[in-house]
């Protein structure tokens, strides 16, 4: 086995701390790194990346459930909701410019993002303990379009489910993260074993960044648990306002290129 990617190991901690203690993608954080400081194909990034999230996230879920935090009714319900948007999304990677699709996923998670930033400033917080399966009725569609953006783009789920979910549903704040983190480790499943299959995932640098988010994913969800409510929404919003900026300038750069 060669040690050349070994940085990523403690990299990959501190992104799964990060992920698992606030409710984002923590996968999407490591395509810029894949993509632009390695330069690997985008195919590969954005693979390699959520094989890297399906273990963190699998580990932060599994300690959300230890610590009866995750609303499993609601979260299978969502999981079964998203799971069509993951085949269509799967389809979309091949057909449609990745870049396109992260352009429009950009602008829609910055403004997700900025309402919530709004809102943690406000002090304006979920509240509910646990939410009938009946209140997502009039949200279904949300699911589907999170597992279609994860599929295409490698982020999607968390970052519409944990809105949904506290604001739309109004699901007490840690229990969102908690509940969007299990659904997320779930549809990252289907779409790695996607992957795989196409064989697009770079196990050699998988076999650090993962080994990272599993400790990761048992840190983040532990810390959480001490941290103020507020802090939590912010560190989430500011993580995917950076993350929709980024999608955005790839969209940008990717309409521009055939103009220069």
């Amino acid at each position: 086995m060669s040690f050349e990617y070994w940085y990523m190991f403690p990299l990959a901690v501190v992104i799964a701390v990060l992920a698992n203690s606030s409710g984002f993608s923590g996968g999407v954080l490591f395509q810029p790194i894949y993509n632009l400081f390695l330069n690997i194909p985008i195919h590969n990034a954005i693979a390699t990346g959520i094989a890297t999230e399906t273990v963190g996230m699998t580990s932060g879920a599994l300690r959300y459930i230890y610590y009866k935090m995750v609303d499993l009714p609601i979260a299978f319900t969502m999981i079964m909701l998203t799971i069509p948007g993951i085949v269509m999304g799967n389809h979309a990677l091949i057909v449609i410019n990745g870049d396109l699709l992260k352009l429009v996923l950009g602008f829609i998670i910055l403004f997700i993002a900025s309402m919530q930033f709004i809102n943690a400033l406000r002090k304006s917080f979920g509240t509910r303990d646990s939410v009938p399966v009946e209140d997502i009725y009039p949200f279904m569609w949300i699911p589907t379009f999170g597992g279609f953006f994860s599929a295409a783009t490698g982020t999607g789920v968390c970052e519409i489910s944990q809105p949904l979910l506290e604001k739309g549903l109004n699901l007490e704040t840690r229990k969102a993260n908690a509940t969007a983190i299990m659904i997320e480790a779930t549809a990252d499943w289907i779409i790695t074993i996607l992957n795989i299959h196409a064989g697009f995932i770079m196990w050699e640098i998988w076999i650090f960044s993962g080994t990272g988010v599993i400790v990761g994913g048992q840190i983040g969800p532990y810390i959480s648990r001490f941290l103020p409510v507020r802090l939590i929404k912010i560190i989430f919003s500011v993580c995917i306002i950076l993350i929709g900026l980024f999608y955005i300038y790839k969209g940008y750069e990717w309409l521009t290129k055939g103009r220069v």
